[in-house]
């Protein structure tokens, strides 16, 4: 399955500086309320960069953010950006229970359609952090309700990631029903899947070989699939005493990240997930695999 280029979708997960992942020393949920926020005004600054290149994008809300934070919500989805659920409780899927992680996902899924008054219908877990063993974490996305995932991380990562993904958009079925699946963008390089469209990657790479990876997806006929995370519009966010090869991921080239925005932004055309995710069906109807 092919796309027109120009098919490109900017998200945005909602999370504060302290929800790091998978590390010792990263705070409890217990200790989140008391300490300092930074997620309202980071997204604001996300929000106006939008509003300047009229670009709309999907937002995946950490449900125990959106709840301090819901006229906010309301207003991402007043500027006609997609409000879309990452789970209530920044929790990797592979760490859970199978039942403990469906309530997650049904728990951040009902804070916000509490908060907006209208279905919730796409999910992306923290960190990716599917893997090719869990693939029962698509059957609790779809039983809660969600119609579109894009929590796949189509190669080996620190957490999560799934080899074995396919790179493309494509429809599971599920018991419940199908659940369209929206990985993030990869490309190859002599068989080796590599990504520079988000987070560090996204930090790390010069825009010259982000250019690059954008032509090869273009020639594979791929979308652009781009996240990014508020604290890295904010080179000023506060730091935790992470191993030094967790510093370089999570602090590296802070600064870059809105002038790489401020190019995308103003270079491309951004559908929000639900519309991709809808284009997928089409072009799917009547395949599926899983």
């Amino acid at each position: 399955m092919s796309y027109e280029f120009g098919v490109s979708s900017l998200t945005v997960d909602v999370e504060d500086w302290f929800h790091i992942l998978d590390s010792p020393v990263a705070p409890r949920i217990e200790e989140w309320g008391s300490l300092e926020p930074r997620v309202t005004a980071n997204v604001e600054r996300i929000l106006a960069l939008l509003d300047e290149n009229a670009v709309k994008a999907t937002f995946f809300w950490l449900g125990w953010i959106a709840e301090r934070n819901k006229d906010l919500v309301r207003r991402c989805l007043a500027l006609g950006h997609e409000v879309a659920s990452h789970g209530y409780g920044h929790v990797l899927a592979y760490q859970l229970a199978r039942t403990a992680f469906g309530e997650d996902v049904r728990r951040g899924k009902a804070v916000l359609e509490d908060i907006i008054g209208s279905e919730v219908v796409g999910f992306r877990a923290a960190g990716f952090s599917t893997k090719d063993d869990t693939c029962w974490v698509f059957e609790e996305i779809r039983a809660a309700g969600h119609t579109y995932d894009s929590s796949a991380f189509p190669t080996s990562r620190g957490h999560g990631g799934m080899p074995s993904c396919l790179l493309e958009p494509h429809v599971i079925a599920t018991g419940t029903g199908t659940l369209v699946e929206i990985p993030l963008s990869m490309v190859e390089i002599v068989g080796t899947r590599m990504s520079v469209f988000g987070g560090g990657h996204l930090r790390f790479a010069p825009l010259c070989l982000i250019r690059w990876g954008i032509n090869r997806l273009q020639a594979a006929g791929r979308p652009l699939i781009l996240y990014v995370h508020p604290r890295e519009v904010d080179p000023e966010h506060p730091r935790l005493p992470l191993s030094p090869f967790r510093r370089f991921k999570s602090y590296v080239n802070l600064k870059t990240t809105l002038p790489k925005l401020e190019w995308l932004c103003s270079t491309f055309k951004f559908i929000t997930m639900r519309e991709l995710a809808e284009e997928v069906k089409k072009k799917k109807r009547g395949q599926a695999t899983f």
